[in-house]
């Protein structure tokens, strides 16, 4: 009989603790949104949490490129200034100045891509981040990029513009199904290079 009413017991423990464990918040993971901001440049920048930003070259404008063979950044506490070549990227011989999207110094390089520049072509809004810089005035300076959903029109409005100037050879531009193509730094004169480097990274080599 004492045998039957501590198994009893135990048996009421247990359904106790499942119980109050069933009552217990679930904790949801959920993802991080991280906010980027965009120059008309093809760069970008992220903000960090002690007010420094991250900043880089997009997608877009790496696919168009292709391979990235070298990068040159500036020196550490070098000041760059939002819309002014802070950096360059290399395809082969092709060099490709890249406006800064913010004002400040430069804290830190990334070494990783200095190593392996390709990464930015892997990785262009992740690892491969080029620098770390200290804004000055930064609120004033976001209202000259994009963001969230002002992106993707931005984005459509470029391939519209690059199908105009480049409207004589199609050739260069479409892939099968209308694609954008990639490695346009292999395809193109050196005339359609430089009026490809104006349109698209708003640096004008002439």
């Amino acid at each position: 009989m004492s045998v039957l009413l501590a198994l009893t017991a135990v048996i009421v423990l247990i359904l106790i603790d499942v119980w109050r464990r069933s009552r217990k918040p679930v904790k949801v993971e959920t993802s991080v949104l991280i906010k980027r901001y965009v120059h008309p440049g093809h760069t970008w920048l992220r903000e960090t949490e002690d007010g420094d930003v991250f900043v880089g070259m997009d997608d877009f404008a790496q696919s168009l490129i292709g391979s990235i063979d070298g990068v040159e950044l500036p020196r550490l506490l070098h000041k760059v200034r939002q819309g002014a070549v802070a950096w360059r990227v290399r395809h082969e011989n092709r060099v490709v100045p890249m406006l800064s999207p913010v004002t400040g110094r430069v804290v830190e390089k990334n070494e990783m891509v200095l190593t392996n520049p390709r990464l930015i072509n892997t990785s262009p809004f992740g690892d491969a981040w080029l620098l770390r810089v200290r804004p000055t005035r930064l609120p004033d300076q976001l209202h000259n990029l994009m963001t969230g959903k002002q992106i993707q029109p931005w984005i459509d409005a470029v391939k519209s513009r690059l199908n105009r100037v480049f409207s004589g050879t199609p050739a260069l531009l479409y892939q099968d199904g209308g694609v954008l193509m990639t490695n346009l730094a292999d395809r193109c004169s050196d005339d359609e290079w430089a009026q490809l480097v104006k349109e698209l990274f708003l640096i004008d080599e002439h």
